[in-house]
């Protein structure tokens, strides 16, 4: 089905208002440990609920993208996104941010793969670029996230910049409505979710993919407490947030056209020259604008990641399987996402940042040879 321009761009618009409100609560984490006297340990539970939460919509929802209710889903997912900031702006405490953050993971697991089936339904030839594109807007709405927030909370305090982005998601809703989604497939054979992992090509891009949530799940839980420690203001905080987003948001697209035009595996093997480095650059540094730099790294990294991660599982799902082996993807990189997000804040403070990075990044590097050889064995 070929898409009306109109489509494609309130497509990508709402994509980037859906990540507006994650970008808020991620770059305000320190203030809220100390509004509501947080435990550190507690800033992991707060970054993994997300993670948890969109594992379970992936796995769950991924399915009905595939059998035309896609534009249902992306609706939906707007509306739990809304309720989710609400929520976390009359927050007063541990447990109800915890439930917030894990709305608007359950809210993105609902959104994504319907607006990944749908991109993919519009241009199937190019899914490189076009996955690309939807996580340049994704980013672009993060990015936004942190400065907005910064710059309300010092102005406003802490409700108000998470009202802001809700009032954005419920305006998005009747123009999310205008969407075109595509038809439902006629289902060849009913297979399980998990039968999508026989294919090495899905299981190198889900390889791939588990690599750049883990370093981002351990970048969301720590980065705010990491550069206040070392002196940074809540600006610098966020701003540091959208420099490091600017990659992924200008990079993606030119990576995702690379990965269609030569392979995946060049892409990806790219990637993780510059994320392990990064990685590892996180646990050694002391001054903020060197962490920065090194998180813009770590951002071109995941920008040649992501698409050639996606791209892989495109080519390796069944025509009827496209939307579930996406949130295959999704589902598995929050998976890992939490795993290393979860127990960042209590690393952070007993065995020491330093170890934590170091291993964090050699366990990167081990697990992207492991999605190299199936993908080489796959060629």
């Amino acid at each position: 089905m070929k898409p009306r321009r109109v489509d494609q761009v309130i497509l990508h618009l709402a994509v980037a208002a859906n990540t507006i409100g994650l970008g808020v609560i991620i770059a305000l984490l320190a203030d809220l440990q100390e509004a509501y006297d947080l435990p550190t340990a507690g800033l992991g539970l707060v970054a993994g609920a997300a993670f948890i939460t969109a594992f379970i919509g992936y796995v769950w929802l991924s399915r009905y993208a595939d059998r035309g209710h896609a534009k249902t889903m992306l609706i939906a997912g707007t509306l739990v996104g809304a309720l989710a900031l609400i929520l976390a702006a009359y927050a007063s405490g541990l447990w109800t941010l915890v439930f917030a953050r894990a709305m608007l993971g359950f809210a993105e697991g609902a959104f994504v793969p319907a607006a990944r089936r749908v991109v993919l339904d519009w241009s199937p030839g190019r899914p490189g670029e076009v996955l690309g594109r939807i996580l340049a807007a994704s980013v672009a709405g993060f990015a936004l996230g942190p400065v907005i927030g910064a710059l309300l909370a010092e102005r406003f305090g802490l409700r108000v910049p998470f009202l802001v982005p809700a009032a954005v998601l419920l305006l998005a809703v009747p123009v999310v409505t205008r969407l075109r989604a595509p038809e439902p497939l006629p289902i060849v054979e009913e297979r399980s979710f998990l039968s999508l992992l026989g294919s090495r090509l899905v299981l190198a891009g889900v390889v791939f993919g588990a690599i750049e949530f883990a370093t981002l799940g351990s970048f969301d839980a720590i980065w705010a407490r990491l550069l206040a420690d070392q002196g940074a203001s809540t600006v610098f905080i966020g701003g540091s947030f959208t420099l490091m987003a600017l990659p992924l948001v200008v990079l993606s697209v030119r990576f995702g056209r690379l990965v269609d035009q030569k392979s995946s595996l060049l892409v990806a093997s790219f990637g993780i020259l510059a994320v392990a480095p990064a990685v590892l650059a996180y646990g050694w540094l002391n001054l903020p604008v060197a962490l920065a730099a090194a998180g813009i790294i770590h951002a071109v990294g995941s920008s040649a990641l992501s698409p050639a991660a996606a791209a892989l599982v495109a080519k390796g799902s069944p025509p009827d399987m496209v939307a579930r082996g996406q949130g295959l993807l999704e589902a598995v990189g929050f998976l890992a996402a939490a795993a290393a997000a979860v127990p960042s804040g209590w690393a952070y403070e007993t065995i020491g940042r330093p170890t934590w990075f170091s291993l964090l990044s050699g366990v990167s590097v081990a697990i992207f040879a492991v999605g190299w050889l199936l993908t080489r064995s796959s060629a």
